[in-house]
């Protein structure tokens, strides 16, 4: 390897490690790609060891914590002071995977360097031909099974010891770590029904029965809208929450809109557009991530599996860190044989199997007749499009206008107990 080479991957080791300290979800990205052998710096490579240790053990990881763990391994050659400026010289977390593939490359490339001496030296050596090339043949597929995943298991036992609690951020419609899609087609409402969820979420306010609940720190990454879109949609229920909430959710939502990127759309698919994401959630540290719509998150249409796959990828790398996801997608145009819109969301069938919940807003056409053919729609059902991977509230039946933009018009919800209530 050339100077500069080696450089690169001794900063690229210091970069994993103050990440790991720094933010232990991102040793999730890290582990995938190298283990503490991996690293030319060996007590670093100790340090991340002990600190995957400690992750999969479900401890706290910190400097502190990891450093006492060391001394209490007699790990020698870094103390707590080396731990923290780890960490500071850490600008971010959000790439620690690619500098992870950084060290695992540089791992590789020394092993074969040293393979290949080891090879030369069987070569040049005395003993029959099929032992030396049994021997190389050992020595090749060393180097190859260093490359491959590791995985750790858990035993059933140590699983079933954990807490059964749910980590809600919306009691009964959402937990930490939950995947809403939302569709409908075009003008039917679901960035409205969003928008409303995000900031009645952020007042403290419950965004379908209304009640109180603790607030929720929420990001948004829209693709598609301005912030002057923005402006003109949520002033009204934004100053509804801040009457009946106990935050001001207009401190509590960080916002990225389509006219602050600088192409003027994302690819969520790249590094840098990827890691510019982990580095919003790195700053603003939100519980809920509004992000889409999903068309907009990559360059080309989201035709097949093939096409889905980097997407969802790198929206479970989001939801890695945390937060809950939630996100529009337009319905496809087919209809079935009643003429009623089928609101499942274009393009591949994996985007249907991946969220905990996908629903869709369609117009309800008995209460809808009511009113006459030519009312402007004002009676709507949210369908699900996919069976709930768990037990929620979702309400059924929705009024559009009045005193909030989307009013569940489902009596049960008011008395509903469903689990965590």
């Amino acid at each position: 390897m050339s100077a500069a080479s080696v450089t690169a991957a001794f900063a690229a080791e210091r970069a994993v490690v103050g990440a790991a300290l720094l933010d232990p979800e991102s040793i999730r990205q890290s582990a995938e790609h190298v283990s503490g052998d991996d690293f030319h710096d060996l007590r670093l490579g100790a340090v991340f060891a002990v600190a995957c240790e400690m992750h999969a053990r479900r401890d706290a990881v910190d400097a502190i914590t990891v450093d006492a763990e060391c001394r209490s391994r007699g790990i020698r050659g870094v103390a707590a002071a080396d731990l923290f400026a780890l960490i500071e010289a850490t600008p971010t977390t959000a790439n620690a995977g690619h500098y992870a593939k950084e060290i695992a490359e540089a791992a590789t490339r020394r092993r074969l360097t040293a393979t290949g001496i080891r090879m030369r030296q069987l070569g040049e050596s005395d003993a029959p031909l099929s032992e030396v090339m049994t021997a190389a043949r050992g020595e090749w597929e060393a180097i190859a099974h260093r490359g491959a995943g590791r995985l750790a298991t858990r035993t059933l036992a140590q699983v079933l010891d954990g807490s059964d609690e749910y980590d809600w951020l919306i009691p009964n419609l959402l937990e930490r770590m939950d995947r809403l899609i939302l569709t409908g087609g075009e003008g039917a409402g679901k960035s409205t029904f969003v928008r409303q969820l995000a900031v009645c979420a952020a007042a403290g306010v419950h965004p379908t029965t209304f009640k109180p609940i603790a607030p929720v720190k929420v990001v948004v990454v829209d693709a598609e809208n301005t912030e002057r879109q923005w402006r003109r949609a949520v002033r009204g229920v934004v100053a509804k929450a801040r009457q009946v909430g106990s935050a001001d959710p207009a401190e509590a939502i960080d916002m990225l809109t389509v006219d602050g990127m600088p192409t003027g759309r994302l690819d969520v698919t790249t590094d840098r557009d990827l890691g510019a994401i982990h580095r919003l959630i790195d700053e603003h540290e939100p519980d809920l991530l509004l992000i889409g719509p999903l068309y907009k998150l990559v360059p080309r249409a989201i035709n097949n599996d093939d096409d889905a796959a980097p997407l969802i990828n790198a929206l479970d790398s989001l939801r890695a860190r945390g937060v809950a996801l939630v996100m529009e997608a337009h319905a496809g145009h087919a209809t079935n044989a009643t003429g009623v819109r089928d609101l499942r969301p274009r393009g591949s069938a994996a985007l249907m199997g991946w969220p905990e919940f996908g629903l869709g807003l369609t117009i309800d056409r008995d209460e809808q007749a009511k009113l006459g053919e030519q009312a402007d729609p004002k009676y709507f059902t949210l369908v699900r499009w996919r069976g709930d991977r768990d037990e929620r509230a979702w309400p059924k039946s929705l009024e559009r206008g009045g005193h909030w933009p989307w009013t569940p018009m489902d009596p049960e919800l008011a008395r509903w107990s469903g689990p965590g209530w």
